[in-house]
């Protein structure tokens, strides 16, 4: 008999239907032998039987408490996966706000004629790493707005971060003097961003340094540093327009 969850059977087989028109025990039974994916297809249906007490057979498979663990099994997993969703979306939204807060950093420290010291000063607070640098190659002199800066040798930038790939984050670091300086060794990973200033600015880098091995790795998302550093990268081109009046 093909499995159908009509419980019409065919009177040949099956015994009669009671006078009252419903199938009898007989029948029901016969039914889910001859259809036994019929539970799985419908497993609500169980919710409506009345199963045996506890001083029933023990080998009699007790199907409601099975069913309740397993929907309590569902609920625990969703309830744990709800929030683990929620507290990864508090995460998002915290480094989201950091993000935002360095920018306005960035460009209020520039506005007031010092970037290189804004960088150095809050972005670790703000980003949560050890150390902030910014660093460009050498080139023509550079307004006092940049102090303290790295000036790097001519190449640096396209051997760490190359046009191909301008984010790079690194688990674990070389000790990098002429970029973090005297704190080179407390830096055990980090996070280079290439600048691409223009207006005849050599290029540079906003360099974010960890002293716990792997705080950075190439697995994770670079799009919000990426952002912060297209930022900064802004405010040095403006250089090319000449010093602002410090307030």
């Amino acid at each position: 008999m093909a499995e159908s969850d009509d419980l019409s059977v065919p009177p040949t087989k099956h015994p009669a239907v009671s006078p009252g028109g419903s199938p009898t025990e007989a029948q029901v039974l016969a039914y889910l032998e001859d259809t036994p994916g019929f539970l799985d297809r419908n497993p609500e249906a169980i919710l409506h039987l009345v199963m045996p007490g506890a001083g029933a057979d023990q080998t009699v498979v007790d199907m409601r408490d099975f069913l309740v663990r397993r929907l309590q099994e569902e609920l625990r997993e969703l309830r744990d996966g709800t929030d683990n969703l929620i507290q990864t979306a508090r995460v998002n939204m915290s480094i989201i706000k950091r993000t935002h807060q360095a920018v306005l950093a960035v460009l209020l420290g520039d506005e007031r004629g010092a970037l290189g010291e804004t960088v150095a000063r809050e972005l670790p607070l703000l980003l949560d790493v050890d150390l902030a640098v910014l660093a460009l190659e050498e080139g023509d002199a550079l307004p006092a707005r940049s102090a303290p800066l790295a000036v790097l040798p001519p190449g640096f930038v396209d051997a760490v971060a190359p046009r191909s790939r301008p984010i790079a984050l690194r688990a674990r670091a070389r000790p990098e003097p002429r970029l973090f300086g005297e704190a080179a060794a407390q830096v055990a990973s980090d996070a280079l961003a290439r600048l691409e200033p223009g207006n005849g600015h050599p290029p540079g880098l906003l360099a974010l340094g960890a002293r716990q091995s792997g705080a950075f790795n190439e697995d994770q998302a670079h799009d919000l540093l990426s952002f912060v550093a297209r930022v900064v990268e802004h405010c040095v081109r403006q250089w090319t327009f000449g010093e602002r009046t410090k307030g």
